[in-house]
């Protein structure tokens, strides 16, 4: 009896400490950049100290925006959405992805990540090979005004890629209603090709490769 009281003292010990290690963080704690930008401005990922989880956060995503912020909290290792967010939450990295630019197409082939794409709009405009090799199993959502939600929802994204123009898009509101994460991806904004094709730091980030993207973006 009394080993068993010791072992079950032990396990207690281990749940408390573990409990500890998990205690919660605020928002403000996402304060540590894990990546250092070189030529864009419209993104930031930034951590925690002791976490694995990351925080993208994209400001000014469209044309004549002014002080917009969006946030995507990748949630890695079973951590807790840090106190005070309100953005997307995105559980582990993104395996199925639906593209509404055919430039984010090109930022995953480039770390050889296209094969997570489950749909696109206009495919008929994509040249990807990879993407027209699965024309039958990709799913052509359509385009901003005329959105196939329905078969959005079929194709159970983890992560839909978006784009604004002049505005938010009009997505935005329906994908909120649905539960299905988003994130902005302002690439044409940038002044510059090099800020242009350093997103793709941004988007293997949230397919948890951005070791490679770093590579590939320091090739560029």
């Amino acid at each position: 009896m009394k080993r068993w009281i010791q072992l079950a003292v032990v396990a207690l010990c281990a749940i408390v400490v573990a409990a500890c290690g998990r205690k919660s963080v605020s928002l403000e704690d996402f304060d540590k950049p894990v990546y250092m930008l070189e030529y864009a401005s419209g993104f930031d990922i930034l951590s925690a100290d002791g976490r694995q989880s990351v925080l993208v956060t994209v400001t000014n995503p469209w044309q004549g925006a002014d002080s917009v912020t969006t946030r995507l909290f990748i949630a890695r290792d079973g951590e807790q959405v840090p106190e005070g967010f309100d953005g997307q939450l995105l559980e582990g990295d993104a395996q199925r992805i639906v593209a509404m630019s055919s430039t984010h197409i090109a930022m995953l082939d480039a770390i050889g990540e296209v094969d997570r794409v489950v749909g696109v709009s206009g495919i008929d405009y994509i040249s990807n090979p990879d993407i027209q090799a699965r024309r039958d199993r990709i799913g052509d959502v359509g385009y901003e005004g005329n959105i196939n939600y329905e078969l959005l929802l079929s194709l159970d994204p983890d992560l839909v890629l978006l784009y604004g123009v002049n505005g938010a898009s009009a997505m935005e509101g329906k994908l909120k209603e649905l539960g299905i994460p988003f994130m902005y991806v302002g690439d044409y904004l940038e002044e510059s090709p090099l800020g242009k094709a350093e997103w793709l730091v941004a988007l293997s980030e949230v397919v948890g490769c951005r070791s490679e993207g770093e590579k590939v973006f320091a090739e560029i």
